[in-house]
């Protein structure tokens, strides 16, 4: 496992990381596709190596910038996208997504029905 791109910094690069990335995206491509001779030192003989970038690690504005994905507003779950279940509160128009996360629970589980200990009238009232 290797660390390949840290941005730090309070600013980021917004819509120009594809300036950090695109070595780092060529590497792979060639990589993937052709491999790259490369010595075992154990087995003293040499072979192809292919390599593929298996996840990042981000916070969730680098997530947006990197899958494209809008992360603000009601349609910021990567896993609900347009079915979200997010409102808005009455008074602060902000979104809330409370009571969005039984729907990932087990259909057996005992919470996943329970209306009256996830109700969010009273939230909107706050």
């Amino acid at each position: 496992m290797f660390l390949i791109v840290l941005v730090p910094g309070p600013s980021n690069p917004k819509h120009k990381i594809d300036v950090f990335l695109q070595l780092l995206i060529d590497e792979l491509c060639t990589l993937w596709t052709e491999g790259i001779l490369t010595y075992d030192v154990s087995l003293k003989k040499n072979f192809m190596l292919k390599a593929v970038l298996m996840w990042t690690i981000n916070d969730f504005p680098a997530y947006g910038m990197l899958s494209g994905w809008m992360n603000f507003g009601r349609l910021v779950c990567p896993i609900c996208m347009e079915r979200t279940k997010a409102f808005s509160l009455t008074h602060s128009h902000k979104v809330s997504y409370f009571d969005c996360h039984r729907q990932f629970l087990s259909l057996d589980h005992p919470f996943r029905r329970n209306e009256k200990a996830f109700f969010y009238v009273t939230i909107l009232m706050l």
